[in-house]
């Protein structure tokens, strides 16, 4: 069975200004609706749930200010990577729109007639989670850009100024703050669903510091829910950007089924202890009696 024909909305009408509307199913048809008087099986494709995707996160710019410490390819380095590949979750981008109704009576039974007074979109307040890591880096990076670059607890002052070299002249919010893309992928990772460009991004806390004794508890992990002020666009633009950041990305041959053994070959010694599997395999055969010709 074929699918029905305009299957896929396309451009028209509310997929006018859609990346994706060669991903948009087109509901307005009569097959479409499965709620009616009888279910309509011709028309089930057009009837496929949308399943919201994880969000890419990509780092679009750090803060200026990290040009002016020791190691700035580090702190660059360990921002994107923090952002791009460590995060166990990251929260909080929405775009819901909410109406606000005046209402007036009518008649004298109740009714009410509504008049909309305002639109207003929710605001986005991302939130990364990380997994603390072997000797604690996450909340030293964090430590780090806080006292550098936003304020010291102790003098108020970011200690950025209170280096030797060149300083900066000025600590406006490019110089402390980040900028981030979110990107919602559909299904096929080749086309934008949604995107967000935050900026102005500064972390609220470098992660809760805790310490206690317990001899009777084992150790435990520890994660930071980090949240990030957050000015962010969204749109047309956005999503075209996002669009071409999904281009650049070679997907041909990132299948992990396919990806090389990360080890090639057994250590030297572990050959050199004659304890194992081959070694009794090798050993069995050179004990091996030879066979007479012809058999037994």
């Amino acid at each position: 069975m074929g699918r029905l024909q305009s299957t896929i909305l396309g451009t028209k009408a509310h997929g006018e200004k859609s990346l994706n509307g060669e991903g948009m199913l087109d509901v307005s048809l009569l097959e479409s609706g499965q709620n009616g008087i009888r279910t309509n099986f011709e028309g089930y494709v057009s009837n496929a749930a949308y399943i919201r995707r994880n969000l890419i996160a990509v780092l679009v710019e750090a803060p200026r200010g990290f040009q002016h410490l020791p190691n700035s390819e580090k702190w660059v380095g360990t921002l994107k990577s923090l952002v791009e590949l460590h995060a166990n979750t990251i929260e909080g981008l929405q775009s819901t729109l909410t109406v606000e109704y005046s209402e007036e009576a009518v008649g004298g039974a109740g009714e009410m007639q509504e008049t909309a007074t305002n639109v207003t979109r929710a605001r986005s307040v991302p939130v990364f989670t990380w997994t603390e890591k072997y000797g604690k880096p996450i909340n030293q990076f964090l430590t780090g850009w806080i006292t550098n670059l936003i304020m010291d607890p102790t003098t108020k002052v970011p200690n950025v100024m209170t280096r030797q070299g060149e300083k900066p002249t000025d600590l406006l919010p490019d110089y402390t703050g980040m900028t981030v893309m979110f990107i919602e992928p559909d299904p096929t990772h080749t086309r934008v669903v949604h995107a967000w460009l935050s900026t102005n991004m500064h972390p609220k806390t470098a992660g809760e510091v805790l310490g206690r004794r317990d001899l009777t508890q084992p150790g435990e992990p520890t994660q930071y829910s980090v949240e990030f002020t957050s000015l962010t666009q969204e749109g047309l633009g956005v999503n075209t950007l996002a669009q071409r950041y999904l281009d650049e990305m070679n997907m041909s041959g990132i299948n992990p089924n396919l990806k090389e053994a990360f080890v090639q070959e057994i250590q030297a010694d572990i050959r050199a202890a004659e304890s194992g599997y081959s070694d009794q395999v090798n050993d069995a055969s050179a004990r091996a009696m030879d066979t007479p010709a012809g058999g037994y």
